[in-house]
């Protein structure tokens, strides 16, 4: 038992070097240019081991998909717990998780944005993403709706999710356009602003 399960833990690390390294590469060189020999220079293992792993490199390329997606899911989810009921502070987290030095890295934002370009011709990236994006809009619409009763106004929750998410995929966009004068305070400032201008009895003291 005890040899199994140095087995399993000794797999589990060389499966995240790999996928770091499939990360990083990933981000400098896109689908197209990335090979398995990157990977396992980067990962500092041997070519076979890799291979072992995963046996080709569209396997490598969902795992790092699913990985990432999973990262971001599980850091969403934690920062809503800890926020209690407070529709106003579930907000706030998730701005607050989105541009987090975690999760909003250019390394990161690049890889999104390699697998989003790709999502028309692999329905495995399409469904990784899709089933990412439906889950995060789900609990930004439910937010949104509890937020809208309050403020007592009409506004489609749908749509203000909607917009709320394009909002915080522009600025992550701008960090790879121009990482030099991306800054992590003035995107959440800008989000601040959105959700404000939109409840602003409830968001009066956020900036």
């Amino acid at each position: 038992m005890k040899h199994r399960n140095l087995r399993l833990e000794n797999k589990k690390n060389s499966n995240l070097k790999l996928i770091s390294s499939t990360i990083k590469n990933l981000s400098k060189k896109g689908i197209n240019e990335l090979t398995m020999q990157d990977v396992s220079q980067g990962a500092g293992l041997s070519q076979g081991i890799v291979n072992f792993h995963f046996k080709s490199k569209e396997l490598l390329l969902i795992e790092t998909l699913k990985f990432i997606s999973n990262e971001y899911l599980h850091s969403f989810q934690k920062s809503i717990l800890k926020s209690g009921n407070d529709p106003r502070k579930k907000l706030i987290s998730i701005i607050e998780n989105d541009f987090s030095k975690k999760i909003c890295t250019r390394e990161k934002i690049a890889v999104w944005f390699t697998f989003f370009s790709e999502i028309k011709y692999k329905p495995a990236y399409h469904q990784i993403c899709k089933e990412r994006d439906l889950y995060y809009q789900s609990i930004t619409e439910d937010i949104f709706l509890e937020l809208i009763k309050k403020e007592k106004i009409q506004l489609s929750q749908k749509n203000i999710s909607r917009g709320f998410q394009a909002l915080i995929m522009g600025l992550w966009l701008d960090q790879l356009e121009d990482p030099d004068t991306f800054n992590r305070i003035q995107s959440k400032k800008i989000c601040f602003e959105f959700i404000k201008s939109n409840f602003p009895n409830q968001f009066k003291r956020i900036l």
